[in-house]
């Protein structure tokens, strides 16, 4: 009984339209990591032409020649990926193929370009081939399959800010703020560049600043790592995660690590399928462009969108949102279900939640 409890996970099932979208997403980030490789080929020259410090022995670091081979590979399975040809084959594939790259060379080794591969990787383990297939015969509308893949990925995900959050925590240099000091003076001038006021990263700066940001990053990784994990908090997990993300983007260069990570939240989100409905009024121009922005903006096909002709509810609004418990909503709550369950709108949901948690 305590057996079949435990290994539960191993049986279930789910929607794959999550899952398709993710390999898209998954399948463009590989293209740009290879791309970028490869600019680095042309510009730089061949990594074994310079010092390097491969994992690996010597014998077995790919020559010049087998090397550009091996990026034009990884281009084109990150194309097959994306279209959805022989996707999870291509996944794994492109996966060991970068992973052989960071073995030869622990100089281009980057904990985001591991974290890709791993993802990538983890993602073939799931059907993600079976929807959002851009050529080929694709899934019928209620296609499921095996979800286990999805919960080592969800571990993956975790282990990824418990071991971030863990090692600085027992950092004394991080815990006390020396080294984020020492990071805003060497690296403040990138978020300059990027569009911060100068007094405000002087502000940060401050070494009582650089303490609580560092004392405020090691929380927030902890916490993030054990949230995602309970239903209750996982909405104000992936929230908070994404806004810090966004936040180190908008300051810091880390290449892919942003966009990687918040492809990874969608193992978190629940394999269902338009479990919501989002109605507006067809008889006006603005329910119509409002469907249509739907449409085009639920990646994870969290709503059934239709337009309808007026009724006693709808008379009254341009948009009403049935939620996954059948409840039906209008005003400021409609539009924090929709911010909910929508990607790019994710991070106006916990305003717009505490505005409609103050009306009835």
């Amino acid at each position: 009984m305590t057996l079949g409890r435990w290994t539960s996970w191993l049986e279930k099932q789910g929607r794959t339209e999550v899952l398709g979208a993710m390999r898209i997403a998954i399948g463009c980030l590989l293209f740009a990591q290879a791309f970028d490789a490869f600019r680095e080929l042309g510009q730089i020259g061949y990594f074994g032409d310079m010092f390097h410090m491969p994992f690996i022995s010597e014998r077995y670091v790919p020559s010049h020649v087998l090397y550009t081979y091996l990026l034009d590979a990884r281009l084109l399975l990150a194309v097959l990926v994306a279209i959805g040809i022989q996707a999870r084959p291509a996944l794994a594939v492109s996966s060991l193929l970068g992973i052989w790259t960071l073995a030869s060379d622990r100089l281009q080794y980057h904990h985001n370009r591991y974290a890709l591969l791993l993802y990538a990787f983890l993602l073939a383990l799931t059907p993600c081939d079976e929807s959002w297939r851009l050529v080929g015969k694709r899934a019928s509308a209620d296609e499921t399959g095996a979800m286990w893949g999805v919960y080592l990925a969800r571990a993956q995900v975790s282990l990824v800010y418990l071991a971030s959050g863990g090692s600085k925590l027992f950092d004394p240099d991080w815990r006390s703020g020396l080294m984020m000091h020492g990071r805003f003076l060497e690296y403040g001038y990138q978020a300059v560049d990027k569009g911060v006021p100068q007094p405000i990263v002087d502000f940060f700066s401050q070494p009582f600043m650089t303490s609580l940001v560092a004392k405020g990053a090691i929380g927030s990784e902890l916490f993030i790592a054990c949230a995602l994990w309970s239903k209750r908090l996982r909405r104000v997990a992936l929230w908070w995660g994404m806004l810090f993300h966004l936040t180190i983007e908008s300051t810091s260069s880390v290449e892919l690590f942003t966009w990687v990570t918040l492809v990874a939240y969608a193992f978190f989100v629940t394999m269902d399928a338009r479990a919501r409905t989002f109605e507006a009024d067809g008889s006006t121009r603005l329910g119509k462009f409002l469907v249509r922005a739907m449409r085009g903006l639920d990646w994870l096909s969290r709503f059934e969108t239709r337009t309808w002709k007026g009724d006693d509810v709808g008379s009254k609004h341009v948009v009403v949102v049935t939620g996954r418990d059948g409840k039906r909503v209008t005003g400021i709550h409609a539009w924090a279900v929709v911010a909910e369950a929508t990607p790019l709108l994710f991070p106006m949901w916990a305003p717009l939640a505490l505005i409609a948690s103050f009306r009835s």
